[in-house]
């Protein structure tokens, strides 16, 4: 009995240790979360931001996202996946963003589309910005008239996306909230 016990113990232990180990998130200095394959960084804030809960795909769990959100008034969900996994390039994956968000969401309008480049830990890293309005659950309200913006970057092997939404009443502010998240994450570790 104590044999048979010990093995339950063993195996359970090795379970939790293997699960353990095979999260792709390391909690780092200053409470921070590190992606370890991409080597993107989260931060517990981003300029009024929190973040929130984290999700690892079940398609392929190097893959994942980290929701963000600015209280009950803008929500932002951040995802850092593989090239390839879905889309091979940057116009391929907007694509693939652009239906999801089309199959999430109720009267979908495409406001703006935008190249757009930034410099990350050195380089320039190139992506796509749109902005839409929609209908969705947002904050226990269903169906709510919302602006929503996507941005898509391409870095390396890795694509990072973000995806914002907020109350379209409020959209000069939401704007503001949006455009200092980008400015101010820096993904890469210093």
């Amino acid at each position: 009995m104590k044999t048979a016990s010990g093995v339950a113990f063993a195996l359970l232990f090795i379970g939790l240790a293997n699960s353990h180990a095979a999260s792709p998130f390391k909690k780092v200095s200053g409470d921070e979360l590190l992606h370890t394959p991409s080597s993107v960084l989260f931060p517990p804030k981003v300029s009024v931001f929190t973040r929130g809960d984290t999700d690892v795909f079940r398609s392929n769990p190097r893959d994942v996202s980290v929701r963000y959100f600015l209280d009950a008034f803008i929500l932002c969900d951040v995802s850092v996946y593989a090239v390839g996994i879905y889309g091979n390039d940057l116009n391929e994956e907007f694509q693939i963003q652009q239906n999801a968000i089309r199959q999430l969401s109720k009267n979908v309008k495409l406001l703006s589309k935008e190249s757009r480049r930034m410099t990350r830990s050195g380089h320039v890293v190139n992506g796509v910005h749109a902005t839409y309005e929609l209908q969705r659950d947002l904050f226990g309200t269903r169906n709510r008239k919302c602006g929503s913006e996507i941005f898509v970057f391409r870095d390396g092997p890795w694509f990072v996306a973000y995806r914002f939404s907020y109350p379209r009443e409020r959209l000069d502010i939401a704007h503001q909230h949006v455009a200092a998240f980008v400015e101010q994450w820096h993904w890469r570790e210093r």
